[in-house]
């Protein structure tokens, strides 16, 4: 009876300790360990990325389209 005492209260810190944060988003519920948060970020940041990327790009080709005459270099934007 005292191991099982024993186990509950491990298992209700288990339970609290991986319980949601207040305004913890729904994206990262669940995850368990480290490397799983670190993936997620990694792939959120990745998605981020893109979207700059393609903004950027979307940009670019407004400017070319409003200005047909104007010599717009973009040599080495690439890198990033």
């Amino acid at each position: 009876a005292e191991e099982r005492k024993k186990f509950e209260e491990e298992l209700g810190k288990l339970q609290s300790a991986m319980a949601p944060a207040e305004g913890e988003p729904e994206s990262v519920r669940g995850l368990t360990t480290q490397a799983q948060l670190v993936e997620r970020v990694q792939q959120l940041g990745e998605g981020v990325f893109k979207a700059a990327q393609h903004s950027w790009e979307n940009a670019l080709a407004q400017i070319k389209v409003a200005n047909p005459g104007l010599e717009f270099s973009t040599e080495g934007m690439g890198m990033l």
